[in-house]
C-alpha cells in the first residue's frame, strides 16, 4: 500500500523493477536515455518519439510505461492520487497530439492471465487531441471480455471541454471498485472538481493492476508527460481516508525554462484611434531574446502589428497603423503571435519563447475605421506646438549591467515623429545609446552595450540628446522635437565595467568500463526431453560496481527454454539477460519429443556498459553444448499443455485494445483397425515435423508410422510479459 509516492531503487531498463512508496512496478519502454527518467524522488518523466516501443510491441505502438507487479482482487475498493502534467511540444507553448487510435496516460489493467484472453482496460485516463477524457468498460458476469467477442460495453464518462494546459500539474484523484457483479463504481476529480460519479458494473470480474505513462498508437510528434506524488490505497484504507490535495507546484521541474511574456502594454493605452493613427504594442519577456525574421501580432480588428525592434533585449516593440479596412472595436486585443516565413523569438540557448502570455485585451482602447475630419478652417489660429518627451524608460530598469550587457532606452513623445540620421543619447557612464527604431511613431528606441571603457556608476542617467551629422527628430509639420525631457536618472540601474567571470568548470573524470568475468561450470550438458531440466551453471562478476553487466546467449533451439530464478522464461535464438537474472540462477528446460539426440551449441558472451559514456566491452565468448538423450518409450496420448497468451494490443482504428485468444490444437487417437492407419500416420508425421527441431532420421519416420494411434501433437503459444 503506497502512502508516500517516494521512488526507490529506480531503473529505466526494460523488464527491471523499482519501488514507488513500497509498491513494486515493472518497466516497459524502448530503453532509450529519455524514455523514463527520475528528476526527483517523487517524480517520473516519460517520453516517446515515433517508433519507441516495448520489447513485445510492434511498430504500430509507441510506449513508455510502468506497471504494478501485484494485481488488486476484483471487488476491492481503491484510492489513487497523483499529479499529472504534459510538456509543451507545439507552437506558442501548446500541446499537439495527432495519434489517430488512442493515447492512454493511465489505466487500470485487467488480469488477462485470469480471464484467458487479452482485454482493453476496465477504465482509463486518456487524451483525445489536447483534451483529457475518462472511459470505462465492462461485460456481464460470465461473458467473454475479448474485444472480438462483441460483449464489451464502453462508456465515455467525461471529456474536458477545455484544452489541457502545458507545464501545469493537474491533481487527479480516483476512487473505484472494479466489480461487474454489484457494487462497482468510479469517481474521478480533477483539481478538486468531481468530473465523474459513475455507479454500475465495471471490469470483467478479474483482478486489476495500475499502469501509467504514455501508451499511444504511433504518431510523428514527440511527447513527454510527468507524474509526481503517486499514492495507491486499497481495501478499508481506500474508503476510510479522504485523499489530501497536494500543494500545486508553481514551476515545472524541467531543466531549461523557455522565456515567457511577463507584461504587455499599448501606447496610447486608452482613447479612440482613427485611420492613420499608430498604436505601439510592447511585449516584456522574462529574459533577453533574439529575433529573426519579422514576427507579427494578430489583432481583433482584423489587422496585425509588425515587429519594429528590441532584439537582444527583453522588450520587443510592435506597431500597427489604423486603416479604413480595420474592424471597429470597443477594446483592441492581441489574439496571438505569428512566426511566419521562418521568424523566431529565442533566448541565448536557442529555446523558443512561450508567447501565450502575449494575448491581452486593452479595455478603453477603441479602434475606429473612419478618419477624423478636421474642423474648418484648417489653418490653426495658434502656432504649432513642438513634440515633447513625455516619458523616458530603461529596460532592464534595475540591477547591475556588466560588460556585454545591452540596455534599451525608450523615449515616448507627445506625438508621432519622423527620424532622419542616427540620433544618440549621451550617458553619464561616458558612453552613448544609439537610435534603433520607431520613426513614424511616438516611441523611439535607443540601445547601449556596456563596455570595459565605460565608467562605473550606481545610477545610469541620460544627460542629453545628440543630433550630429544632420540627424533630426521632427513632427509631421517639420517642427523639431523639444528633447529636454529625455534627461533622466534611473535609480537602481548600475553600470559595471567588469565582465562576469564564469566559474571554471572542473574537468570530469573519464569514465572507464571493465571487462566482466563469465564462469561456466560445465561446457557439456545433457538434458532429458519432454520437460527435463538442467542448471546452466553460469556466473557473472565485475570489479567495477558502476558498470551495467549483461549476458547474451545465442543458439538456443526452439524446443528449449531458459528460466531465471524469479520465474521469467525466455525463448529464441538471441536473448540477453541482466546480471541480476543470471545471479538468480538459470535453468534450461527441454521440450524435445523426438527419438534423435540433437546437440545444441549455446554461445555465451558477457558484456559491460559504462552508464556515463556508454562504452561497451565484452569478454571472450564461451560455449556450452546441450545434448538431449533418447527418452524412454511411453504409451497412450501425451497430455496437452496450455501456454501463455500473447499480450493485448489496441486496434489502430479505435480506442479499444485488440486481443489474441489462446488456441490449443490436439490430435485424437485413431483406431488402428479402421483401414486408414497409413494416411493417419502421415498426417501425424506432418504435424510432428511442423513442431520438431528439424532433425529427422529414418527411425523417427518408422516409429511415426507404426505408432500413429498413440501420438498427440501439442500447439505451443508464447506470451511475453506485460
Amino acid at each position: 500500500m503506497d502512502t508516500t509516492g517516494t521512488i526507490t531503487s529506480f531503473s529505466s531498463t526494460p523488464m527491471t523493477r523499482f519501488s514507488i512508496g513500497g509498491d513494486v512496478y515493472g518497466v516497459q519502454d524502448a530503453s532509450t536515455s529519455y524514455s523514463l527518467t527520475n528528476p526527483d524522488p517523487q517524480t517520473l518523466r516519460f517520453q516517446v518519439q515515433q517508433g519507441d516501443h516495448a520489447w513485445y510491441d510492434d511498430s504500430s505502438v509507441d510506449r513508455s510505461e510502468v506497471s504494478a507487479a501485484v494485481n488488486i482482487p476484483g471487488g476491492t475498493p481503491l484510492n489513487l492520487n497523483y499529479q499529472f502534467m504534459v510538456e509543451a511540444n507545439g507552437p506558442n507553448g501548446s500541446f499537439v497530439n495527432t495519434a489517430s487510435g488512442w493515447f492512454i496516460v493511465g489505466q487500470m489493467h485487467n488480469d488477462d492471465n485470469a480471464s484467458g484472453v487479452g482485454t482493453s482496460p476496465p477504465f482509463a485516463i486518456q487524451l483525445v487531441g489536447d483534451h483529457l477524457q475518462v472511459v470505462a468498460r465492462y461485460v456481464q458476469p460470465g461473458q467473454d471480455p475479448s474485444n472480438g467477442a462483441g460483449n464489451v460495453q464502453m462508456l465515455t464518462l467525461w471529456t474536458d471541454p477545455n484544452p489541457i494546459q502545458t507545464g501545469v500539474y493537474n491533481n487527479i484523484q480516483i476512487q473505484a471498485d472494479v466489480s461487474n457483479t454489484g457494487g462497482g463504481y468510479l469517481k474521478v476529480s480533477i483539481n478538486g472538481t468531481q468530473v465523474v460519479n459513475y455507479s454500475g458494473p465495471l471490469g470483467y470480474g478479474q483482478g486489476t493492476n495500475w499502469e501509467y505513462g504514455v501508451y499511444r498508437s504511433t504518431a510523428p510528434e514527440t511527447v513527454a508527460v510527468d507524474y509526481r506524488n503517486m499514492t495507491l490505497l486499497t481495501g478499508a484504507a481506500a474508503t476510510s481516508t479522504q485523499p489530501t490535495t497536494p500543494t500545486q507546484p508553481t514551476t515545472p521541474t524541467t531543466p531549461n525554462v523557455a522565456p515567457t511574456v511577463t507584461q504587455v502594454a499599448a501606447s496610447p493605452g486608452t482613447g479612440t484611434e482613427h485611420v492613420g493613427d499608430v498604436v505601439t504594442l510592447t511585449l516584456t519577456l522574462s529574459e533577453a531574446v533574439s529575433v529573426t525574421g519579422t514576427p507579427t501580432l494578430s489583432l481583433n480588428d482584423g489587422a496585425s502589428a509588425t515587429y519594429v525592434g528590441g532584439s537582444g533585449t527583453n522588450t520587443l516593440t510592435f506597431q500597427t497603423k489604423v486603416a479604413s479596412t480595420d474592424t471597429n472595436t470597443s477594446a483592441l486585443a492581441i489574439t496571438g503571435v505569428s512566426l511566419a516565413s521562418g521568424a523566431s523569438i529565442k533566448d541565448s540557448g536557442g529555446l523558443a519563447a512561450n508567447l501565450s502570455g502575449a494575448v491581452k485585451t486593452f479595455s478603453g482602447l477603441q479602434i475606429s475605421n473612419t478618419p477624423i475630419m478636421p474642423t474648418q478652417p484648417t489653418t490653426p489660429t495658434t502656432p504649432n506646438v513642438a513634440p515633447t518627451v513625455t516619458q523616458a524608460a530603461a529596460s532592464p530598469g534595475t540591477g547591475t549591467e556588466h560588460v556585454g550587457d545591452v540596455v534599451t532606452l525608450t523615449l515616448t513623445l507627445s506625438e508621432a515623429v519622423s527620424v532622419t540620421g542616427t540620433p544618440t543619447l549621451s550617458l553619464n557612464d561616458g558612453a552613448s545609446a544609439t537610435y534603433v527604431g520607431g520613426s513614424g511613431t511616438n516611441t523611439l528606441t535607443f540601445q547601449t552595450k556596456v563596455a570595459s571603457t565605460d565608467t562605473n556608476t550606481s545610477a545610469l542617467a541620460i544627460t542629453g540628446v545628440n543630433l550630429a551629422s544632420g540627424a533630426s527628430i521632427k513632427d509631421s509639420g517639420g517642427l523639431a522635437a523639444n528633447l529636454s525631457g529625455a534627461v533622466k536618472t534611473f535609480s537602481g540601474l548600475q553600470i559595471s565595467n567588469t565582465p562576469i567571470v564564469p566559474t571554471q568548470p572542473t574537468t570530469p573524470t573519464t569514465p572507464t568500463v571493465t571487462q566482466p568475468v563469465l564462469s561456466v561450470a560445465d561446457s557439456s550438458l545433457s538434458v532429458a526431453g519432454r520437460g527435463g531440466h538442467v542448471d546452466l551453471g553460469t556466473t557473472l562478476s565485475t570489479t567495477d560496481p558502476n558498470d551495467k553487466v549483461s549476458l547474451n546467449i545465442k543458439g538456443l533451439p526452439k524446443y528449449e527454454t531458459i528460466t531465471t530464478g524469479d520465474g521469467t522464461t525466455f525463448r529464441g535464438g538471441d536473448i540477453t539477460l541482466s546480471s541480476a537474472q543470471v545471479a538468480s540462477g538459470l535453468t534450461l528446460t527441454s521440450y524435445y519429443r523426438g527419438n534423435a539426440h540433437p546437440v545444441a551449441t549455446l554461445t555465451l558472451t558477457a558484456s559491460a556498459t559504462d552508464p556515463v559514456s556508454g562504452a561497451v566491452t565484452s569478454a571472450t565468448p564461451q560455449t556450452i553444448t546441450v545434448t538431449d538423450p533418447r527418452p524412454s518409450a511411453t504409451s497412450g496420448s501425451t497430455a496437452n499443455q496450455d501456454h501463455g497468451l500473447h499480450h493485448h494490443h489496441l486496434g489502430s482504428g479505435s480506442s479499444t485494445l485488440a486481443a489474441t485468444a489462446p488456441q490449443t490444437t490436439s490430435l485424437a487417437n485413431y483406431d488402428t483397425a479402421n483401414g486408414s492407419q497409413a494416411s493417419h500416420s502421415f498426417a501425424l508425421l506432418n504435424q510432428y515435423l511442423a513442431g520438431s527441431s528439424g532433425r529427422v532420421d529414418g527411425g523417427q519416420i518408422a516409429s511415426a508410422i507404426s505408432n500413429g494411434s498413440a501420438w498427440t501433437q501439442n500447439a505451443f503459444l508464447t506470451r511475453p510479459h506485460h
